[in-house]
């Protein structure tokens, strides 16, 4: 049974507009040498697009089958995955709530301001690790139960091994899309969060023959926390797919994460002003920055150039840019 086959027999409710296009990077390739090819999951239309989608078609599908009214998440003060889970709610009819962690970047802008003009209930807490909110969606579902309301629950970033179909099925896309054009990619660059897209993408890419190298860049834990969360996602998909593939060795990167989840660094903020100023793209200062931040610093090493053909995986959340002003109006000064 194909990997298509095997996906049909799960629910979806359809959010997101696909195919998403795999665009050429002309004059960034020019400018740097290898080609540059972008995957731009940021267009993928509910309320300003992200990868979100992709994964809640799957995840919403099972909240509607079980008859949930409310769904329930958490995330960040600028969390995308709140923004979109909040915007797929409502366009199922439902509510939701989310719990975020209250944070520096607090402001009554970009994701903040989308998820509060889409009606969410939001509850800000106080953590030390805003990854550790579980507790909490908890405690607001206990609460809705009494209420007599039929919540759903959805984690952090929206990973669970339903999810992770939705970019199985990005996975096949985009090796559908590689092959109608001629390309061999020789790297394929993704964000790595909790690891539920990265494993996904993997899983679909070398069971469509490509062997190129999939490179993770972490925006928020060490390499070795990311390969453990690699082979934890691998196992349950695997698994719900009925597939019995061990996982191959893959290539994350910590280094590029900065201080913390969310820190802004000069080599993201550097990632941004190239992609505006060669391509008129805008980048995201938590995901996609970081991700071509990742790229970048290779191709500056020597490890991507002219001949090479690289894609990268834009996968939105563009929205934080507006909430990180201050750290952008920095960089542009001290840049000219």
């Amino acid at each position: 049974m194909d990997l298509t086959t095997r996906l049909a027999r799960f629910p979806r409710e359809h959010l997101a507009l696909t195919p998403t296009p795999l665009d050429e990077l002309s004059r960034l390739s020019a400018e740097l040498g290898p080609r540059v090819l972008l995957k731009r999951d940021d267009l993928t239309g509910l309320a300003l697009g992200g990868d979100k989608p992709r994964k809640l078609e799957y995840e919403l599908a099972r909240a509607r089958r079980d008859g949930a009214d409310v769904v329930v998440t958490c995330g960040s003060m600028q969390s995308n995955h709140a923004r979109l889970t909040t915007a797929a709610a409502r366009r199922l009819g439902m509510d939701c709530t989310v719990v975020l962690s209250r944070d520096a970047y607090d402001e009554f802008q970009g994701n903040l301001l989308t998820v509060r003009l889409l009606g969410a209930d939001v509850r800000v807490v106080d953590v030390a690790d805003h990854w550790g909110l579980d507790t909490h969606v908890q405690a607001v579902c206990d609460e809705l139960r009494a209420a007599g309301r039929r919540p759903h629950a959805v984690p952090i970033s929206g990973t669970t091994p339903h999810s992770c179909l939705g970019y199985v099925r990005a996975g096949l896309e985009l090796a559908a899309q590689l092959r109608e054009r001629g390309e061999r990619p020789d790297a394929v660059y993704l964000p790595f969060g909790t690891g539920g897209i990265f494993t996904a993408v993997t899983l679909a890419l070398r069971d469509q023959g490509f062997p190129c190298p999939v490179i993770g860049i972490s925006v928020n834990q060490d390499r070795d926390a990311c390969q453990a969360d690699y082979r934890h996602w691998w196992g349950e998909l695997t698994a719900l797919l009925e597939i019995g593939a061990p996982p191959p060795e893959v290539e994350i990167h910590d280094e590029f994460v900065g201080r913390e989840y969310g820190d802004p660094t000069e080599a993201c903020l550097d990632a941004i002003l190239l992609l505006a100023r060669t391509e008129g793209v805008l980048l995201d200062p938590v995901y996609s920055g970081k991700t071509f931040a990742g790229f970048l610093a290779h191709q500056a090493a020597g490890r991507w150039g002219a001949g090479h053909r690289v894609v990268v995986l834009h996968s939105g959340g563009v929205p934080a840019l507006f909430a990180y002003h201050d750290a952008l109006a920095e960089h542009l000064a001290k840049r000219g």
